[in-house]
This record gives structure tokens, sequence and C-alpha cells, in this order.
């Protein structure tokens, strides 16, 4: 059996993993995942049903459809019509790398080696980004601009939300091959790095996360969860105020959003980044195009066809805002009611496939974790459609997957 298809040996472990190294280096992720699409494609023509629709595979299937389907819909009709049947047509790739990394990782010692591995990569992030923070450059050189991004460069401010997402699989990681100790550094750090990352998106599944895993890792050890929650609110208050009074990046988005006590739409307005507006806008949008949508990632054309004449988004060569920063609003704007149909039925499948995950079972409830506190809804969310938000997302969701494989 060729390496890349035997769950015991490493290479598609280190495959898989090499998806999360090259993550924050422009496009050059997509490579790994090629490569796992390839792979996926082979497994489906050598085992058919078996490997599409059995076990997290089914599953995966089964959330893939709920979002792809709305898609295709979405381009007839699509005011970008290049842009979305590009994304229709390419968007497979990503189904196809999943149904490889759920065959691979269906062994317990494969998921336990991908733990391992992802962990100790976050924490290298997380190091590099706190080096970014007290000397103003990162190991690679990067200076510290307008916010915290480590090894993602500049003007790339994806380094907080994608930790908040995945600091899930380091407190895993530490926490059954380390000291208590060591996992609550391991917590101040990720906190630190997404603190000073200074998106308010990443502070809210941040502050999820935690909530979630360690009200599981009480449970774990036995404790009351208030046990455990309690110091953690406590740690985490004093972190943001020594945040506060020593980083006047972090304090400037502080007093931005303290503007929404001012309970008003120019308040909360002013503390969402104008997001009021641009909400405002999505909904104008489904209005105007209710069934399908404007089309997958063409709200940027849409935007600027229902914006009003000062709108303070819309750009000199015609366009408008790429996306609508909201999870609901950006798929109820671009594949309309049939994307929100789809989206309620994905929930329901994804919140019952977690159900079903077991806690000792590190790697998927991690992963699991992951993908649910991206997508909970009361948050503003960054584009789903996206290159870099989808392969990350189904990433994830493929790993959770793995566990239920057989």
């Amino acid at each position: 059996m060729p390496a890349v298809f035997n769950p015991a040996s490493w290479t598609p472990v280190v495959l898989a993993w090499s998806f999360l190294l090259l993550l924050p280096f422009g496009r050059s992720s997509e490579l790994p995942v090629f490569i796992m699409a390839i792979l996926g494609g082979v497994l489906i023509w050598k085992h058919g049903k078996q490997a599409v629709w059995e076990g997290g595979a089914k599953t995966f299937s089964l959330l893939f459809l709920c979002i792809w389907i709305p898609i295709a819909l979405s381009v007839p009709d699509s005011l970008w019509f290049k842009k979305s049947l590009s994304t229709a047509l390419t968007y497979p790739r990503i189904y196809l790398a999943g149904i490889y990394l759920i065959w691979m990782l269906r062994e317990d010692l494969a998921r336990q080696r991908l733990l391992k591995l992802s962990a100790w990569l976050l924490l290298f992030w997380v190091v590099d980004a706190l080096v970014q923070a007290v000397v103003g450059y990162d190991l690679l050189g990067f200076a510290y601009p307008d916010r915290l991004n480590g090894l993602f460069g500049p003007k790339n401010w994806k380094l907080g939300l994608t930790l908040a997402m995945l600091s899930p699989i380091v407190w895993e990681y530490v926490s059954r091959h380390g000291t208590k100790w060591q996992l609550a550094l391991a917590w101040l750090g990720t906190a630190a790095v997404v603190l000073l990352a200074s998106n308010r998106e990443s502070w809210i599944v941040f502050a999820l996360a935690t909530l979630i895993w360690s009200w599981a890792y009480a449970r774990r050890l036995g404790l009351h969860p208030a046990r455990l929650l309690l110091p953690l609110i406590l740690v985490a208050g004093l972190a943001g105020v020594v945040a506060y009074q020593t980083n006047p990046k972090f304090t400037q988005r502080v007093d931005q959003s303290m503007a929404v006590l001012d309970f008003s739409y120019e308040g909360l307005n002013r503390a969402s980044s104008l997001r009021m507006h641009l909400w405002r806008n999505a909904l104008t949008v489904m209005e105007n195009h209710p069934l399908n949508g404007a089309g997958v990632r063409s709200y940027r054309y849409a935007y600027a066809q229902y914006a009003e004449a000062d709108d303070p988004y819309v750009n000199p060569d015609g366009t408008g805002m790429a996306y609508a920063h909201q999870l609901m609003l950006e798929v109820g704007s671009e594949t309309g009611m049939i994307g929100l149909v789809g989206l309620l039925a994905f929930f329901v499948i994804f919140i019952r496939s977690g159900r079903q995950l077991k806690t000792e079972d590190s790697l998927t409830w991690v992963a699991w974790l992951g993908a649910f506190v991206w997508l909970f809804p009361v948050n503003a969310h960054t584009a789903i459609y996206s290159a870099y938000w989808s392969l990350l997302l189904w990433w994830v969701l493929a790993v959770g997957m793995s566990r239920q494989m057989r």
C-alpha cells in the first residue's frame, strides 16, 4: 500500500498538517489541498460509496451539499457570473480533500500524531507573535503594524481569528501531555495573542471556545465547571486591564467598542466599524434577490448597486464591500433563501454530529469545537465563501468527522 494511503504511516498526517504549516503564507496552503483532493478522488474511484457515504464521511458529504448546492444555484443570474461560476466549479476540491482526510485519520494513531504536530505548530505561532509584541518584530522579521499578526505578515489580519478558532487544539494537547501550570501558560499565551491581534470577532470566538472547552475539561477532572471558569474570568479580566493600560492599539479597539453603550444607531454603527450601515445594505440586497441571491462572491457588485449616494463603502471603480461581515447576511445576500435553508440544514446536521462526539477523542472533539465557535451566528464574521476561510473551515470539519469513520 502506498504511504499516502496508509493511515499507519506519517505521510498522510504530515500532508494534513502541512495545510496548517503553510496557512500564514498566502495561497501556498492550496498546494496540500490540491494534493489531498487528487488522492480523495482516487479513494472515491477505488472505494465508491464506502468512501463518501459511511460514518463521518456521510455527515461530511451532507454538510458539504448544504453549502455547495446553494452556491451552484446562485450562479445563473449572478451579478458577477465569472466569479460565481469559478467558485462553484472549484469548491468541490475542498470536499475531495476532506474525504481524504476523513479516510486517512480514521486510525487513532494518525489523529494523535496530527494533534501533536498541530499543537506544537500553533504554540510556535504564539511564541512568534509574542516576540513581535515585545520587540516589535517577529522571528521572520515582520514588524508589529496596526495589529499583531506574527507569521501572517504585513496587512494580513487573520492571526487572531485563526488562533482563536484553533486554540482548543493547543489546550487539549497540553492538558493531556503536560502539567496544569503548562496548560495555564498555554491558555495565557493564546489569550494574549488573540487580545493583541485586536480583532473583536476573534475575542468572541476565543471566549466561547474557552467557555465550552473549560466546561468539558472541568467535567473530565470531576470538578464543577464554575470552579475552573471563575478563575479564568478573573485572569482574563486582569489581562484585559493590563493590555488596555499598556497597548495603545488594544486601547483604541476597546474604546471604539464602548460606543455601543450609547444604545443608539450611531453608537452601534461606530462601535461596529460602520457595520450597521453595511448590514442594512445586505438586507436590501436580500429583498431584491430573495430566492438564490445576488450570486456567490458577487456581493461587491450588489452592494454598489443598492448603496445610497453617500455610502462610505462604495469604491471609485463602482464596487462596494466584498462581503456582508455576518454569516447569515452573507449567505442570504449571496445565495438567497435557498442558501439560508441550506445553512439551517447544515447547523442541524452539524450540531447532531457534535452530540455524538466524545471528549475522550481529543482531536475530533476540538476540531468540531473550532468549527462551532467560528460559525457561532451571534457574531460578526469573515467571508465564509472566501478561499482562506473555506479551506480552514472545511479542514476542521473533516478532522472533526474522522472519528466516526469506520
